[in-house]
């Protein structure tokens, strides 16, 4: 037998062993598997599963994807999804997890009531409400389909920092973009993305 032959018998048999060792190249160094769940019976598995089995491509294509439903009523816990845009780039996991928790410290609920006859809400501070907004039927800026929408520029000076878009996702859960910097549509957000139940 060659020494050509007999060295690339012995570099097969060496990657063989080292593979199956190793186990194949996809068991190797696959991740554990993300199941992002939309339980329409269980409200408190669908908010866990967004805030940390689903991807921002996820997050972001369920609130696309999600119908108009009902317009929230009552006090609603605010969970802010790991996602966030700027100028319509979706930030890495990590950035967008630590903005998250940041903003998490402020408050942890919305209040969907009415003021003066009109539907409004208020956003619900550690130091108490704010001023609020009305919530009204709109389109959203950036898929032109129907939201309830609600306009926060009172809580800064007038300046249109905070749009909320909501839709219902299941009956006990809505999801919201927050959307500032503007009124008319577009297609580079800057904001996040909320679940309510």
């Amino acid at each position: 037998m060659s020494f050509e032959r007999t060295t690339r018998i012995r570099i097969v048999a060496i990657i063989a062993a080292v593979g199956s060792l190793l186990g194949s190249p996809a068991t190797a160094s696959a991740a554990p598997a993300r199941t992002c769940v939309v339980d329409p019976g269980n409200a408190t598995r669908t908010v866990t599963s967004l805030m940390e089995h689903c991807t921002a491509e996820e997050i972001l294509g369920l609130f696309a994807d999600a119908p108009l439903g009902v317009r929230p009523l009552g006090k609603k816990k605010l969970s802010l999804l790991p996602v966030f845009q700027l100028r319509g780039r979706t930030l890495p996991d990590d950035a967008a997890k630590t903005l998250t928790r940041t903003q998490s410290v402020l408050g942890d609920a919305l209040t969907f009531t009415e003021r003066g006859g009109r539907p409004w809400v208020y956003k619900n501070y550690v130091w108490g409400t704010d001023a609020g907004a009305e919530v009204v039927p709109a389109v959203s800026r950036v898929d032109g389909r129907p939201v309830y929408a609600a306009d926060f520029s009172a809580d800064f000076l007038g300046e249109p920092v905070s749009l909320h878009e909501y839709r219902q996702l299941t009956p006990g859960v809505w999801i919201a973009r927050d959307i500032g910097g503007g009124s008319g549509p577009t297609s580079t957000p800057t904001g996040g993305v909320i679940a309510l139940s």
